[in-house]
């Protein structure tokens, strides 16, 4: 019965179904539980001790519904996570990580990072690939409002286009980069806009390198679930509005059996 656990995933808001997303990809027999707290999104703009206690209010309700593990797919609550990861008798996988250690495995040696300002004030990401490659180049630019632009639900604004396009000039105004980290969840539901303003830029998706994690660590600890499962769903929990869920899934053509929930 032990496999038969869902894998439970958490966000601010809808940015964490691109981890969705990829799960769904790699472990087609799985079923997720999601829980997105869009009432309270951004994150990015919290302080340390709210943070915390909004996370810790989203992993009891995983706890309550008896998850074999949960993936962290935010990157401010991920910079957290030594606050929290210990606490639970599930493994909880953090985002930044797995992505960290991609870009050093691969020996790329300049990086640009896009994401809220708590995860760039943090240091997080740019600790992390210090500490593997010393000489690696970093340009990090903090958003305030993008994550909190997309979890409306309207992709292709004009307000969203401007704002990525802002960021971009930011970025590439004293050298051009060639590898962007999307280092919140939210941002690769519109890296079609980022692909347009600046098609020579590599994208890294973090809910790519996450969604891998999760399948090394049920494969590991014999977790995994190795019988098709027919009736394997994604139920969604929400604080915010259901219909943005609904763009969310249409956006990144998912055609899973899914329940949303408001809470």
């Amino acid at each position: 019965m032990e496999n038969r656990k869902k894998i439970g995933v958490l966000d601010t808001g809808i940015g964490g179904f691109t981890v969705v997303k990829e799960l769904r990809k790699l472990l087609p027999n799985e079923s997720i539980v999601y829980y997105g707290d869009n009432r309270n999104c951004p994150y990015g703009n919290k302080d340390k001790k709210e943070i915390l206690q909004l996370t810790f209010n989203m992993l009891d309700f995983l706890k309550e519904r008896k998850v074999k593990l949960v993936a962290i797919a935010c990157n401010t609550i991920s910079a957290l996570i030594e606050d929290y990861k210990d606490k639970y008798e599930f493994p909880i996988l953090d985002i930044i990580t797995p992505t960290t250690e991609y870009v050093l495995d691969e020996g790329i040696d300049e990086v640009g990072i896009l994401a809220t300002a708590f995860t760039i004030k943090s240091q997080s990401y740019q600790k992390k690939l210090l500490s593997g490659n010393r000489k690696i180049r970093i340009t990090a630019e903090p958003s305030a409002n993008l994550a909190a632009l997309v979890d409306s639900g309207e992709f292709g604004s004009d307000q969203i286009k401007e704002t990525v396009g802002y960021h971009l000039d930011n970025l590439t105004r004293e050298k051009e980069i060639s590898q962007l980290i999307l280092a919140c969840t939210h941002y690769p539901i519109v890296e079609d806009v980022f692909n347009t303003q600046a098609p020579g830029i590599r994208i890294i998706n973090p809910a790519y390198h996450l969604a891998k994690k999760v399948e090394q660590v049920l494969k590991d600890n014999n977790m995994i679930e190795s019988h098709k499962e027919t009736e394997a769903v994604v139920d969604i929990f929400t604080t915010g509005n259901a219909d943005i869920y609904k763009k969310v899934i249409k956006k990144l053509n998912m055609n899973d059996q899914v329940s949303i929930n408001s809470i």
